[in-house]
């Protein structure tokens, strides 16, 4: 086993596993870039996988970066998304409100208005 297939599996125990097969897969492939990079500099195979994960880091801190990072985008989601629903309530509420306030167009609007008969009647 190489030195990338090894780091991805002792980091894959540290992630969460709803994402795990993503950050795996992306980590991986930036390894394999870095390695890529290293070789086509000259250095071999071994040496520029082993390097690529050494600037890397440790599969721990690693892992709790990627999950801090999950950690702070669901509490920007959960806020948001209150935000966007207490927008949402206020706009409803005001909308109601123009519509019940307006002059014609509330639920008995029809007893304020003087049907057409009526109209011509008093002509």
């Amino acid at each position: 086993m190489n030195a990338i297939a090894e780091y991805l599996e002792e980091l894959a125990p540290h992630l969460r596993r709803r994402r795990r097969r993503r950050i795996l897969t992306e980590v991986g492939a930036h390894l394999l870039d870095a390695a890529a990079a290293a070789e086509r500099g000259g250095t071999e195979p071994e040496l520029a996988a082993t390097a690529a994960v050494a600037r890397f880091g440790p599969p721990d801190r690693v892992a709790r970066q990627f999950n801090a990072v999950r950690a702070q985008r669901g509490t920007i989601v959960r806020r948001v998304s209150a935000v966007m629903l207490a927008g949402a309530a206020t706009a409803s509420l005001g909308t109601a409100t123009v519509w019940a306030l307006e002059p014609g167009t509330g639920a008995h609007a029809h007893h304020h208005r003087t049907h057409p008969a009526r109209i011509a009647e008093r002509r």
